[in-house]
């Protein structure tokens, strides 16, 4: 069963790949078979896009945190629960 899952995923890629090289160098002996060719007119329809100009930083100071002390009360209470131990083996 491995042998088979292997080929087939190695069939896959070889295909992905040998798609991927034929799109990326076909050629068109006239610019009319160029207009009807879907790979063209994918490869050509994407219009580059007018890109946002970028903010100005505002800059701020940083403090720095100091937590006040806390005293026994304000402590957070421990875990009282039952934690089960793990799985002995």
């Amino acid at each position: 069963m491995q042998s088979i899952s292997k080929r087939i995923a190695w069939l896959s890629l070889l295909l992905t790949l040998w798609s991927a090289f034929a799109f990326a160098v076909h050629r068109h002996s006239s610019q009319d078979e160029s207009t009807t060719c879907q790979v063209c007119v994918a490869a050509h329809s994407a219009s580059p896009t007018n890109v946002a100009p970028a903010p100005k930083p505002v800059f701020r100071t940083v403090v720095a945190f100091r937590p006040q002390p806390s005293t026994a009360k304000q402590r957070p209470v421990a875990f009282a629960l039952y934690v089960r131990p793990p799985p002995a083996l």
